[in-house]
């Protein structure tokens, strides 16, 4: 028979798991390589926003450098456009981009069948930081 004073201490075995203080470690160690990336967003986004005004402006310039391609050469001199955030033009009241088309004789090859037709867009639009384009033109026989 068995002494009933006797106690046998077993040891459980341990449950599976994290402590309280691994898990702090773990969500520190997680934080602060997650600040870094988290200052990355800003940069992201700006950039986002300098790359879509970079293409709308130079789908707007192609769209004003074409125009100008259609018309008679004779006829090509400078103008300012105002237009909309989709190339539109609009009253000066309600645009986002001023466009500044100047034509004058090219140059650089001294032909006088040729003339430089330039594009500076400003504005709302472009952020503070004025679009240049240009584009020669060819006098085809009006």
């Amino acid at each position: 028979m068995r002494n009933p004073q006797t106690h046998v201490i077993r040891k459980l075995p341990r449950a599976g798991g994290f402590t309280l203080v691994e898990v702090c470690l773990a969500l520190g160690i997680i934080g602060a390589a997650f600040i870094p990336l988290l200052g990355l967003l800003s940069v992201g986004f700006s950039t986002m926003k300098e790359s879509n005004v970079d293409v709308k402006t130079s789908l707007i310039a192609q769209k004003i450098l074409a125009a100008a391609q259609m018309v008679p050469y004779g006829t090509l001199s400078a103008s300012t456009k105002y237009l909309d955030f989709d190339g539109n033009e609009v009253a000066a009241a309600n645009s986002v981009f001023q466009a500044q088309v100047a034509a004058a004789p090219d140059n650089l090859l001294g032909s006088a069948n040729l003339k430089t037709v330039t594009v500076t867009l400003t504005g709302s639009g472009v952020q503070g930081r004025p679009r240049v384009f240009a584009a020669s033109v060819a006098n085809i026989g009006d």
